[in-house]
């Protein structure tokens, strides 16, 4: 009898820190959501002591280094932060092999260094953003982001001119399957799942390279009339504004 107590408060405790550490990384991520990923790293300090949910940390920890890259006005702080976000981002894969976020966040960390180098570096950099974004989205299908990020990398691939693409033979031993197409079919895959700005403002672009100029417009439009769901889309939005007066 005395066991079997003991195992029931076991469990009651198990429960308990688990529903605390959900209503601490909810609170992590709204303040990632509101483009705040200093306070949003100190929380996760302060968490990774508390919780056996190592991964989710490390995870967030990665986000909010990228974050923290993307506003950073200093090319060294900028690298360093982007460094640190890949090295969060592997040792969530590691301590979680079977969830997509910790790939999601290198895949993501991996492609925003990639836009600070030069044409080869970014083609090799380009093999492990699509290596790592596909073992994310074999986990997740359904990710809206994980679908935005592949998006990216069939747009950035399919739009290179030919020089590029003679690297690209060089590293690939051969050109990837990358057009625009795809890039368009993945954007509506990941608007069915959560319409965003960032997917109706990249999709205008996907059309407006296809040469479908009204089609491009009316994305832009669109664009304008969602809410911001993650600081990177302020920007977004701001770019999808001045491409419509632009295009028009």
């Amino acid at each position: 009898m005395k066991r079997i107590f003991l195992t029931i408060i076991l469990i009651l405790a198990f429960t308990a820190a688990g529903r605390s550490a959900g209503a601490e990384f909810a609170s992590v991520d709204a303040l990632l959501s509101r483009g705040e990923p200093q306070a949003a790293l100190e929380r996760l300090q302060a968490l990774e002591t508390s919780t056996a949910l190592k991964d989710e940390v490390l995870w967030r920890k990665a986000r909010a280094h990228y974050e923290l890259a993307r506003i950073s006005r200093e090319n060294k702080g900028r690298s360093a932060h982007l460094r640190d976000a890949e090295d969060f981002a592997r040792q969530a894969i590691a301590a979680a092999p079977q969830s997509d976020e910790g790939y999601k966040w290198l895949a993501i960390a991996l492609g925003a260094r990639a836009e600070h180098v030069d044409v080869r570096t970014q083609i090799e950099l380009s093999r492990r953003i699509r290596e790592n974004i596909e073992k994310a989205r074999a986990l997740d299908p359904d990710d809206d982001i994980s679908l935005l990020v592949l998006s990216r990398w069939h747009y950035k691939v399919a739009s290179l001119g030919f020089w590029a693409k003679s690297f690209v033979r060089l590293v690939y031993g051969g050109l990837p399957e990358a057009s625009f197409e795809r890039a368009q079919n993945l954007l509506w895959q990941a608007i069915a799942q959560k319409d965003r700005i960032a997917h109706r403002y990249s999709l205008a672009k996907v059309y407006h390279r296809m040469g479908e100029r009204e089609a491009a417009l009316e994305q832009l439009r669109l664009a304008l009339t969602l809410p911001v769901t993650f600081p990177e889309e302020v920007e977004d939005l701001e770019k999808a504004r001045r491409k419509l007066e632009r295009w028009q």
